[in-house]
């Protein structure tokens, strides 16, 4: 019997990711968007082995976001998915991982996985690199980049930017990351604009609020790409300050926009990592199959 897995679709990804589980050989279905050749799924369809939900997670009454809309995993699909099965997501609220629980059913966060976030950082950079080329007028190679943080992202995004021949900065609290950095051969600085010199461009990595007036006016950078995640890197007080903004992007879901079918393989690599590990079967994970 083949598995049956759900696909609910928040953006290009997820659609990928149904293709690609095709290939694999599983039998797939679709919740919340159009897959051409995939068919839509209905709650009362057989039982399912693994639900995957979007990236942004599904909250405490089970609701999605999809690219048509709001969809819920509701009591009656859980209660539908045989024991032993799987509901994986983004993120996933508390009340919905303990009925699963009650129901034999495993619950896994995507997105906090170590696995999920070292492969989601390459596209993550590259997908930065992209958005920064020609903003300033430069190339980048033989120009002073600085980056702020270095941890999975920071990191990747550095060497990548070397490859470029551009010449980053590494701006970390940490003295251990900062110590790690300088080991790789980048010039290293705490987390303090006063110490980085004029630069044409800042990359922050740090999901905190540390994008100040006096970043954006000591470095004077043409322009500041913040790939934290929610709420940002942008410190509130200048939140509303329109010279500041004009250089400022927050530049999210990057994997999903800039790298669609291998960010889908990172998700299904991922889960498949994790199941392996917890049945001792081998999954299917073939990549390059997408077709």
């Amino acid at each position: 019997m083949s598995t049956r897995v759900v696909v609910a679709g928040g953006d290009a990804r997820d659609a990928w990711l149904c293709r690609f589980l095709e290939d694999q050989g599983y039998e797939v279905k679709s919740f919340g968007f159009h897959v051409e050749g995939v068919r839509p799924f209905c709650p009362k369809d057989a039982p399912l082995n693994i639900f995957i939900g979007p990236m942004t997670g599904i909250d405490a009454q089970g609701r999605m976001e999809t690219v048509d809309g709001e969809v819920v995993l509701s009591s009656d699909i859980l209660h539908s998915m045989s024991e032993g099965a799987v509901v994986a997501a983004g993120l996933i609220a508390s009340p919905i991982k303990e009925r699963a629980k009650s129901l034999g059913i495993k619950t896994i966060e995507y997105r906090n996985q170590t696995t999920f976030m070292w492969l989601n950082a390459v596209p993550t950079a590259e997908g930065a690199i992209k958005s920064a080329i020609g903003r300033s007028g430069f190339t980048l190679y033989h120009r002073p980049i600085a980056v702020l943080g270095f941890g999975r992202v920071g990191s990747i995004l550095a060497l990548r930017l070397q490859a470029y021949g551009a010449m980053p900065e590494i701006f970390d609290r940490a003295v251990e990351k900062r110590a790690m950095a300088s080991a790789m051969g980048f010039p290293v600085h705490s987390l303090d604009p006063k110490w980085c010199p004029p630069v044409d461009g800042v990359f922050n990595t740090i999901p905190a609020p540390v994008l100040t007036r006096q970043w954006a006016e000591a470095t004077d950078p043409v322009w500041i790409i913040d790939l934290a995640s929610k709420p940002g890197g942008l410190h509130p007080s200048i939140a509303d300050d329109a010279a500041i903004l004009s250089r400022y992007e927050s530049y999210l879901g990057v994997p999903g926009h800039i790298a669609p079918r291998r960010a889908a393989e990172i998700i299904w690599e991922t889960l498949a990592s994790i199941l392996q590990d917890q049945s001792g079967r081998v999954m299917r994970t073939q990549r390059g199959s997408l077709s």
